[in-house]
């Protein structure tokens, strides 16, 4: 009630709850009994989180998802002309604001978890704000967030704050004495094993990544056997079946191995101890390959407080922290913000498209002026805008595909190239995960491998490779036993598939031998990459000088031996040996 009697004064609110508190499910459908015939929609920062809210909150009301509750997200979508609640990720409402500016229809926005500060939500947020200041004055925005210093939020805002506490049973926080050097999934056997000992109830795991996930749960076998247990995976790349397991109650006692998921956006209950890595994996712009990457890094101070307190919704819990209270102590309190450390050329192309200028946007703190420089730089030299900083009809054609502008532009060349199809599959590949399993292998000494093919690309190797992979089908063994991640096989082959259809396939005129078909492929990669071409020192070394001047060395993978220029695919940077020459592998 009293959400609703601010939203009646006011257009916006803050809210702030705690994880569990049932922000998620409550709040729009006390916004949509308000109007049953206009829309809500909630944005979620996963895919998980956006379709298991909407199962939640149709469940409770007795329909099935697609009805009055739906949700869209990437390549999914369960909805009606009789769905008024639509959950969806952030990428999905900002591509339907290209399309749909005005939000006809649409009587509220949530914006859900805030706090996480993806660079979608705090370029929602702007948008929003100048959609609420110009055309649609009536249109509602509740922010939602649970750690986020909410004050700042509603000031910056001008708007009412809410702040709803929750109910949380007391937690015990233990750290370690000191570092422990033992490869992490050892660690978490050692916590996981004193918990099931000294809490009465599931256990939940945070990992930085599915990789991690994997190696911790073959770690756990025995223990599995031993206590009879469940040892549960919980990522966004697994099926809908496998993450219901992990979220539902079961028979047994129950370890998940999550990433941060369910640091706030999924709750399981039942959970009594927690064991925290105190790590996740970010997205954060590469400089060598020009694309946004994850990364893994610390998590701050209020993620770690967050996770901790999933042990404490219902009854007593007990944390154990794989890190000294040194280390929490020196972490920042909040984790920075994606639009201060990623790539903004995506962003720039869809503020052009919406002739937002950044300058006169509501940002609760304005995207670095640098960063926007090198996006606006990079969109011309792709094509994207003219010299005056308008929108060409590259650019036009480059926001109508899903990706970051440099492989919406090798998809844009592939199509006038007559290589449509094949293209998808490459920047699938590339926008993906690694489809093999050994892909953090290490680079090698420099020495090259006698019997290793030789070919002009890496990625046209990799392409070779997605063929077997996909004879192999989805038998998770025969994929693992074949050097393959099953899981990313199958988020390249949904990518190929989905990009597939929205590329236009010109005729080639003519007879295409195979190798004019390469060539005509290796231009388009170049095409999205002109300014992070590599060269050799000399020919054939396998010392190169990147395009920003720092040297490198071609890994002992790479099949491409002779070519004096090369883009490189992926860059691990490591320390500079004594002695060496090399600065990056």
């Amino acid at each position: 009630p009293e959400l609703v009697a601010s939203l009646a004064a006011a257009p916006s609110v803050v809210l702030e709850a705690p994880p569990g508190a049932g922000k998620t499910t409550r709040v729009p459908w006390a916004l949509f009994e308000q109007d049953p015939e206009a829309e809500v929609v909630v944005t979620e920062p996963r895919r998980i989180a956006a379709r298991l809210a909407a199962e939640r909150v149709a469940e409770e009301r007795g329909e099935r998802v697609g009805e009055t509750v739906g949700y869209r997200v990437r390549f999914e979508e369960a909805a009606s002309a009789a769905t008024r609640i639509r959950y969806v990720t952030e990428g999905v409402l900002l591509r339907r604001l290209l399309t749909d500016p005005t939000l006809r229809g649409t009587r509220a926005v949530v914006l859900d978890e805030f706090h996480e500060r993806h660079l979608e939500t705090d370029v929602l947020l702007a948008l929003l704000v100048r959609l609420q200041q110009t055309s649609r004055p009536d249109l509602r925005l509740v922010v939602m967030s649970a750690t986020l210093d909410a004050e700042a939020v509603a000031e910056k805002l001008k708007c009412p704050r809410l702040a709803s506490q929750g109910r949380l049973f007391p937690v015990s926080i233990e750290h370690l004495a000191r570092p422990d050097d033992r490869p992490l999934e050892k660690q978490v056997v050692s916590a996981v094993r004193r918990l099931l000992d000294e809490t009465p109830g599931d256990i939940l795991v945070f990992l930085p990544g599915a990789f991690e996930i994997r190696r911790a749960a073959e770690a756990l076998a025995e223990l599995e056997r031993s206590r009879d247990l469940s040892v549960v995976p919980l990522h966004g790349d697994l099926p809908v079946a496998e993450q219901a397991r992990a979220i539902q109650p079961g028979p047994r006692r129950k370890v998940v191995l999550s990433t941060n998921v369910a640091e706030s956006s999924v709750t399981i209950e039942g959970v009594t101890g927690v064991v925290d890595s105190g790590l996740a994996r970010v997205a954060e712009h590469s400089p060598w390959t020009g694309l946004t990457t994850l990364v893994t890094r610390k998590v701050s101070r209020a993620s770690a407080e967050q996770r901790a307190g999933r042990a404490g919704r219902l009854a007593p819990g007990h944390v154990v922290r794989l890190y000294t209270r040194g280390d929490f102590e020196t972490r920042p309190e909040h984790d920075t913000p994606e639009l201060s450390r990623s790539d903004l050329t995506e962003m720039r192309l869809l503020l052009h498209a919406l002739t937002a200028d950044p300058s006169t946007l509501c940002w609760l703190e304005p995207p670095p002026a640098a960063a926007l420089d090198r996006a606006d730089d990079l969109l011309r030299l792709l094509g994207a805008t003219d010299g005056d900083g308008r929108l060409t009809a590259i650019g036009r054609r480059l926001l109508e595909l899903p990706l970051h502008p440099r492989l919406a532009r090798i998809l844009h060349e592939g199509e006038r190239r007559g290589v449509g199809r094949r293209a998808a599959r490459l920047v699938a590949l590339l926008a993906e995960r690694d489809i093999r399993s050994e892909a953090r292998t290490d680079f090698g000494d420099g020495r090259r491998k006698s019997t290793a093919p030789t070919g002009p690309s890496d990625l046209l190797e990799l392409e070779e490779q997605l063929d077997i992979a996909r004879e192999l089908g989805r038998d998770r063994i025969r994929l693992l036993r074949n050097g393959f991640e099953p899981r990313a096989v199958e988020s390249v082959l949904r990518a190929e598939a989905e990009l597939r259809r929205a590329t236009q396939h010109p005729p080639r005129g003519g007879d295409v031998t195979p190798e004019a078909e390469d060539e005509a492929l290796l231009v388009s990669i170049f095409t999205g990459f002109v300014d992070r071409l590599a060269r050799r020192r000399r020919p054939g070394a396998a010392e190169l000088v990147l395009a920003n001047g720092k040297t490198a060395r071609l890994s002992d993978q790479s099949v491409v031996r002779e070519a004096a220029r090369l883009r490189p695919l992926a860059v691990d940077e490591r320390p500079i040996r004594p002695g060496s020459n090399d600065g990056t592998n």
